[in-house]
């Protein structure tokens, strides 16, 4: 049996779960509570551990999950942080969100494992729509050293973020829309891949 304390920190936990994509620090949580050292949250995680309600992870203070009775049926969640929007039409500067914003997504729905440096970002605009990537859907890339043409990329081209095509001519590298009423996009000076798209993630509402 929980003590009123403990319940209303896994009642705020399993709130902020819901509405941020991921658990709250317990700097967060000191603040919410009122609560001036971080013994006395870590304190009541370790007893909400004991009585079986959440897991903590070896690392990140970020790292708690619920627990229950369908916990063994779970499939496995990947936390990926989240880095505001990107552009797909003109390249614009990443917006960027809070740094700490995360989307918890299981990997049955990535379709992949993914590694180190993968990342989420939220679409805005329409030049990728032939290729279904719509206004408002997530897309998860992961880095990959050597991009290769006809892949969906995060790019940077000329200090500035958008989701294009990467395309190769006659030993030249460029952006193309999946929307004919976007115009292709020739680097300047330079072109940088950031990420390879590997995942869309689409809400309906």
């Amino acid at each position: 049996m929980l003590t009123d304390r403990q319940q209303d920190i896994l009642n705020y936990i399993t709130e902020f779960r819901a509405e941020n994509g991921c658990s709250p620090s317990i700097p967060e949580m000191q603040r919410h509570f009122g609560i001036r050292s971080p013994n006395g949250i870590v304190g009541h995680l370790q007893a909400l551990e004991a009585k079986g309600v959440i897991r903590r992870g070896e690392r990140g203070s970020r790292q708690i999950d619920l627990a229950g009775p369908m916990h063994e049926l779970r499939l496995p969640v990947a936390d990926l942080p989240l880095f505001g929007t990107i552009p797909a039409g003109s390249p614009q500067e990443i917006v960027q969100q809070r740094p700490d914003a995360c989307v918890s997504v299981d990997e049955k729905t990535l379709g992949f494992k993914p590694g180190n440096g993968c990342f989420a970002l939220r679409v805005r605009g329409e030049s990728m729509r032939d290729a279904g990537i719509l206004d408002g859907d997530l897309v998860v890339a992961e880095p990959a050293a050597n991009p290769r043409s006809n892949q969906i990329v995060v790019a940077l081209i000329d200090g500035e973020s958008t989701l294009k095509r990467l395309v190769r001519v006659n030993n030249s590298w460029f952006l193309r829309a999946e929307n004919p009423d976007f115009p292709e996009l020739l680097p300047r000076a330079d072109l940088r891949i950031q990420g390879i798209v590997r995942t869309v993630i689409r809400q309906v509402q």
